[in-house]
């Protein structure tokens, strides 16, 4: 039976002991847990174990989670589909970004760092180290690598991911073991794939050196200096390099970065900010310099302008 566990019945200033205390339950490792300072901690989880796999299901505010011990003498590795928001992974001595339709692997112990940028979801298979090290020995190689789920099997293995977040009851049933072999059998196809073979035109390649750009970028969000020349010296690149990273994207780069300061300031505004706090702030907060193209802009992202949004969530708020 899946299990549910979340913070919405935790008064807010318990909540981080409190998810302290689950992460090691749950992952049998100790994190230190540190929300930003823009909204409440708040998290979801749902639970399914299936021997010897944990099926979770998360859903979470901002945060950073540092590695600080490892209680269990039974290490774990972490199959990772970001689903919604971002997040950087730091493990192994690796640091990468994880976007939505992201794969990664990496281990849940006190070397591993994780940075939720902003309000997310993700889909998540718990699995021992020993039973991977059985089919794979290489598997460290590929911790930390952000694997496009675009082609191959990695889009097999996250759309199997996906399934069985839609019914994760079947994971439980009482003949469920031929699926619990499926899933792992998934996992250790994937790494083995991963040793040597690429998706057509080098994608694994280009899908790592543009999540390298989204992760400076989103570390930059509110600089207003921010700009493609900017970001090529902060990650070693060439401006022309970057932009071809991006020619089959939906965004160029820079639409991109104006596509993710609307999303927060939206995110912002949704919530309710201070009352005290002007759109002005708001807008220069996330990397704006300029009142009206933040105005407008906004209102064509979303339908709305800041300000109708500003009121509808607070009638009184007149800012």
């Amino acid at each position: 039976m899946t299990a549910r566990l979340a913070t919405e019945q935790i008064m807010p200033a318990e909540r981080v002991d409190w998810w302290q205390e689950r992460v090691v339950e749950i992952f049998g490792s100790r994190y230190r847990i540190e929300p930003t300072a823009s909204e409440p901690f708040s998290i979801s989880v749902e639970m399914e174990p299936a021997d010897p796999l944990l099926f979770l299901k998360i859903r979470g505010s901002a945060h950073q989670a540092r590695g600080e011990s490892d209680p269990s003498k039974d290490s774990k590795l972490l199959v990772h589909l970001q689903v919604k928001g971002h997040c950087t992974v730091v493990a192994e001595g690796r640091e990468t970004l994880l976007g939505p339709g992201t794969l990664s692997f990496f281990p849940v112990r006190e070397s591993t760092n994780l940075h939720f940028h902003d309000r997310y979801d993700q889909i998540a298979t718990v699995l021992p180290v020993a039973l991977l090290e059985r089919m794979v020995p290489q598997w460290s190689k590929h911790v930390a690598k952000p694997i496009a789920t675009d082609c191959g099997t990695a889009a097999v293995l996250a759309d199997h991911l996906v399934s069985l977040s839609r019914h994760p009851d079947a994971l439980g049933q009482a003949r469920s073991s031929a699926l619990v072999h499926l899933t792992v059998g998934m996992v250790g196809a994937l790494l083995q794939d991963l040793g040597g073979s690429e998706c057509k035109d080098g994608t694994t390649a280009t899908a790592y050196q543009r999540e390298r750009v989204k992760r400076f970028a989103m570390n930059h969000l509110a600089n207003p200096a921010l700009d493609c020349q900017f970001i090529a010296r902060g990650v070693g690149l060439s401006t022309r390099y970057i932009h071809r990273l991006f020619d089959d994207e939906p965004l160029s780069l820079m639409q991109w970065v104006l596509h993710e300061r609307l999303a927060r300031c939206h995110e912002e505004l949704a919530r309710g900010i201070d009352p005290r706090r002007t759109l002005c702030e708001l807008a220069y907060r996330w990397g704006f310099n300029d009142q009206a193209h933040f105005t407008h802009s906004f209102r064509k992202q979303f339908g709305v302008a800041p300000s109708e949004l500003r009121h509808a969530r607070d009638p009184q708020d007149q800012h």
